[in-house]
């Protein structure tokens, strides 16, 4: 077992609050806690919310934040109602830069699925194959959240190489953000996406800086991927 899956076991079992996630086979994304904890935000929009990793842990940091999640597939989001109980807001969509139905290409770990093709590079690096495609709606953020966001607010986004286009699709609303958590990459993973410059240029136009940095995944000592923590200026 990796130190670092013997650090998230441990992290799990000193957090009462997050065994009833893990007893539903979902271990809460506590590594995060490194540079979120001492942020408080009375709005999350979780972005690929998967089966309910950040969502369990969000619900666990900021029990009083409204939290709305976003998950075109309907395995991981059956999980992802049963982890929440209630306590988030789920909406069954991908998000992009227009209103449109569009093939999500499914990995054989889900969590790893994007709008994407897979690329070589995350097959290898991650041992996974693309598995199937599915037709899901795709929905901009601006037509899935109306004005007048309770803040702070935090929008996580981890869509698999998606994340620019998720961007794209929100910028009516990211005036009302405070502070962006995306995950990026240092590589191309999928088939044609945009890398960390990419998404880094954008929020810096867009009043954002880079703050904090989580420490990503790494091969041979180069980090691939990493989460950023973006905080308005």
């Amino acid at each position: 077992m990796r130190l670092s899956r013997i650090r998230k076991v441990m992290g799990i079992a000193a957090r009462p609050g997050l065994w009833p996630a893990l007893a539903q086979g979902v271990a809460a994304t506590v590594d995060h806690d490194a540079v979120l904890r001492d942020q408080r935000f009375a709005t999350i929009l979780d972005v690929g919310a998967n089966k309910g990793q950040f969502a369990a842990y969000a619900l666990w940091r900021w029990p009083q934040a409204r939290l709305v999640c976003f998950e075109p597939l309907p395995g991981p989001r059956a999980r992802l109602a049963a982890v929440t109980r209630g306590a988030a807001e789920i909406q069954a969509c991908a998000l992009g830069t227009a209103d449109a139905d569009a093939l999500i290409h499914v990995a054989s770990r889900a969590d790893s699925s994007s709008m994407l093709p897979l690329g070589d590079r995350q097959k290898s690096l991650f041992d996974m194959d693309e598995v199937g495609t599915l037709r899901v709606p795709v929905r901009r953020l601006d037509a899935c959240v109306s004005p007048g966001l309770a803040r702070p607010a935090l929008l996580k986004i981890d869509v698999q190489g998606y994340e620019l286009e998720v961007l794209k699709g929100a910028t009516g609303v990211l005036p009302e953000i405070d502070a962006v958590y995306v995950e990026v990459s240092y590589e191309e993973l999928y088939v044609q996406q945009a890398l960390a410059a990419d998404v880094i240029g954008f929020l810096d136009a867009a009043g954002f800086s880079a703050s904090r940095f989580l420490s990503g995944v790494k091969t041979d000592e180069t980090v691939v991927q990493q989460d950023i923590l973006f905080t308005r200026r």
